[in-house]
């Protein structure tokens, strides 16, 4: 597009002479070009939009991909700025956000993501990262941006008519984007100059908070995902537990040891897939503040594995402040330390307290299996697949219990439906191979 405003007698040394005046004398014929290209440039927006989705595909943030054709109002300002700096032969060419596209992102962490994918998917010529721009006592939005080259295979949809342009591609939080907003609407399109010292201190303020706000999301969802690598953990042991045992369940059956075995160690897992978030109710700020920390306190006791500290801690707060939450995780704590009526007796409150709580009902279902009361059991997984059908390790539990009924059929399906739900449980898999084995024999 670089010849597109060059008429074919007119030497380069003069072409590259278009300043200020040139633009200003030949709106029209800018914006008569302008609307020529206008449907393409918007196709030309559409598949770049759908390129950078694919960039992205199998990357964990969740970015949400906008995009812009600069209007002619804008991109006609913008042409009278920066020719006052230096001469412009095309605009197309010297105004690189002509096409705009911004990635949004919910955390910190995502943009550096997001950036590595759109680098390996595109020709990136240049990037700069605003809020390095900027001195300390200046504000402004802090954005990633990314000028690129259109890709060959785009290009060649337009007979090569765009391969000279470059186009923005913007990479923000939401935090950051939601500034850029505001800022723009209070300050860029006014000028800043103007902006008395009250309103300049009250938007430094803003900005400070919002940059602060973003660090503090990473954190928590760096606590979060910590917090949830623990649990899984605990929760692989203990699923772990019982999936030895059908390994080991042929050589012991030859020795005669089988029952002792199943009496003595065939303990099925709680599910412990998250930490809930639930509120302790307190009139007074500090009881509130001391009664959060205990739990806090309580729950790393748990996950930590030291029963007795977090048996203790959760009763001191069932005493201050019952709840369903509270019981059941104390009742993971009473089946952990085999003490599987204590563990019923709190399920079962847990229950009266919140009777659609489908962990709870697994929970309890465990426990009456460890006792081998196996009706119960039985009855307490089909209302947790009653109130969700989804739950892969109730379906394991269920196969655990129907394999002790001698069940066998019954087993294979609740196995089948357990990893169709989650293929990648490895229990599960094994469990329904050991029984695979065994009808073979």
């Amino acid at each position: 597009m670089s010849k597109l405003f060059r008429s074919k007698k007119q030497p380069m040394a003069d072409v590259m002479n278009y300043r200020l005046d040139y633009w200003i004398e030949n709106k029209s014929k800018i914006q008569s070009l302008y609307e020529k290209n206008s449907k393409n440039l918007q196709k030309l927006l559409e598949l770049l939009i759908k390129k950078t989705e694919n960039a992205l595909i199998g990357s964990d943030c969740k970015a949400q991909i906008k995009g812009r054709v600069k209007t002619f109002d804008a991109l006609y300002r913008k042409i009278l700025l920066k020719s006052q700096n230096a001469p412009i032969e095309s605009p197309f060419d010297a105004i690189t956000d002509i096409i705009g596209l911004r990635v949004v992102v919910p955390f910190l962490e995502d943009l550096t993501c997001v950036e590595r994918r759109i680098k390996e998917s595109f020709n990136v010529i240049e990037t700069k990262y605003k809020s390095r721009e900027l001195s300390i006592r200046e504000f402004g939005y802090d954005s990633i941006h990314l000028i690129i080259t259109i890709p060959s295979d785009v290009s060649k949809k337009f007979k090569d008519k765009y391969s000279s342009m470059r186009v923005e591609i913007q990479l923000r939080t939401i935090l950051q984007d939601a500034w850029a907003e505001v800022e723009h609407e209070l300050i860029y399109k006014t000028s800043i100059d103007k902006v008395e010292d009250t309103i300049r201190r009250k938007m430094i303020a803003v900005n400070a908070t919002l940059s602060l706000g973003d660090t503090i999301f990473q954190e928590i969802r760096d606590y979060q995902r910590k917090r949830y690598k623990d649990i899984q953990e605990r929760h692989k042991k203990l699923m772990d537990k019982v999936s030895t045992i059908p390994e080991k369940m042929e050589k012991l059956k030859q020795s005669g040891d089988l029952t002792s075995l199943i009496e003595s160690k065939m303990e099925a897992a709680p599910i412990e897939t998250k930490i809930e978030k639930f509120s302790l109710p307190q009139n007074n700020s500090n009881n509130k503040h001391d009664l959060n920390d205990l739990l806090v306190e309580a729950m790393n006791a748990h996950l930590e594995n030291r029963l007795k500290d977090a048996l203790e801690l959760y009763t001191q707060l069932l005493l201050v402040s019952p709840n369903h939450y509270i019981y059941n995780h104390r009742g993971l704590v009473y089946f952990t330390l085999s003490e599987y009526e204590k563990a019923i007796e709190d399920f079962s409150k847990a229950i009266e307290m919140e009777p659609r709580d489908t962990r709870v009902y697994t929970n309890r279902g465990l426990a009456y299996r460890m006792l081998k009361r196996y009706d119960e059991s039985l009855r307490d997984f089909n209302k947790s697949l009653e109130l969700n059908p989804l739950w892969p390790d109730t379906f394991y539990g269920r196969a655990l219990t129907y394999y002790d009924l001698g069940d066998i059929q019954h087993a294979l399906d609740d196995c089948d439906k357990a990893i169709s739900i989650k293929p990648d449980f490895k229990q599960a898999q094994r469990f329904k191979q050991f029984i695979l084995n065994q009808q073979m024999k």
